[in-house]
């Protein structure tokens, strides 16, 4: 089992950088006239074979407990959930003036770019400028909530309604809301940011494993997930805070997100790296120990049946988890940038 997870994770783990070098590379030249690829395209391509994959799975976990949801209503709504937000700030970067800011000598101040996006993505931001993006989620989760009851009632039943449309606003938050939350960081803070979110959440995995392993002596939580230790756990925190350092020095060294990081004293960053990546391990983990709920509760030890995985849920659960987290402590740590003037344009990728 082992072998396959190695395998399979580097398998994964490929196949996901690619994705990152792809976007990065595709969308360097955004907002200009010639870009036709925003920050976090590729990323949301890939989500459009990824998540419904994980709600086939959820489908399945529900079912065993008699609950019955519409994949169509689902698939349509967690897809709408998680893209919308990306398409507003998209729409927002192509406005006639896009103010950005920068740092002159350790003083932040604004600059006003002008952008001449192309045709196509002005036409689109022209029609997202006309709804009121903010209820648009909202929206979708309460059409979902109707539109799962009348499914339900197709068959003149009472019995279950509840469940079915629980279930169904479960399946499109978990999988809809909660990814969503990367492709505004992709937007503001470059895909490399997505990148380094990801790699500390599932370093944190790696290491509660290998500590549970050589360390592992008291259970966690032995009715929820019994191979889980608490060494094992403070494992995975420490080696996710050393990998958000390691991180946040690259981006230092590289002058991340605009330049702002590169006026900070190095010893700040590595701290502020070191308590980011503990906070989001244990998010991390705790999204792990939430998806081993729902598999309890569905009688499953796996979600699916990917070699040394389990399931695609198996392989989202942390960082779905971990998604509206990272995005608020770069809210309040790191404030985002244009994406003309994040890393993905300042640092020595680009060169």
């Amino acid at each position: 089992m082992l072998k396959h997870r190695i395998i399979f994770g580097i398998l994964f783990g490929a196949i996901f950088i690619g994705l990152i070098c792809l976007d990065f590379y595709a969308s360097r030249t955004w907002p200009a006239a010639d870009a036709w690829t925003p920050p976090g395209l590729f990323i949301a391509l890939g989500s459009l074979v990824v998540i419904p994959l994980g709600l086939w799975e959820m489908r399945s976990l529900l079912a065993r407990e008699h609950v019955m949801i519409s994949m169509r209503i689902t698939v349509v709504a967690a897809m709408l959930c998680m893209l919308w937000p990306w398409v507003e700030q998209v729409a927002e970067s192509t406005s006639p003036t896009l103010r950005t800011a920068s740092v002159q000598d350790g003083t932040t101040v604004s600059v006003d770019h002008v952008t001449q996006t192309n045709a196509a993505w002005q036409k689109t931001a022209r029609w997202v400028r006309t709804v009121k993006p903010h209820y648009l989620v909202p929206t979708i989760l309460a059409i979902s909530l109707v539109a799962a009851f009348v499914m339900h009632s197709r068959d003149q039943r009472v019995d279950g309604a509840m469940a079915n449309a629980g279930g169904t606003l479960l399946a499109i938050v978990y999988l809809g809301v909660l990814p969503g939350f990367y492709l505004p960081i992709c937007m503001t803070h470059s895909a490399w940011m997505m990148l380094a979110i990801v790699c500390v959440v599932k370093c944190a995995d790696i290491g509660a494993f290998v500590a549970g392993k050589s360390l592992g002596r008291h259970k966690l939580i032995p009715w929820l997930s019994p191979g889980k230790t608490i060494e094992g756990f403070i494992g995975g925190l420490v080696f996710a805070g050393i990998i958000g350092a390691a991180a946040a020095a690259i981006f230092h060294h590289w002058g991340g997100a605009g330049g702002r990081l590169a006026a900070i004293a190095v010893h700040w960053v590595l701290l502020g790296g070191f308590c980011s990546g503990v906070i989001l391990g244990a998010f991390g983990q705790l999204g792990d120990l939430l998806e081993s709920l729902l598999k309890r509760d569905a009688g499953v030890k796996d979600s699916g049946a990917l070699p040394g995985f389990g399931g695609v849920l198996d392989i989202l659960d942390s960082p779905l988890l971990a998604a509206p987290v990272a995005y608020w402590l770069l809210k309040f740590v790191l404030p985002p940038v244009a994406a003309a003037t994040s890393l993905a344009s300042s640092s020595g990728l680009s060169k």
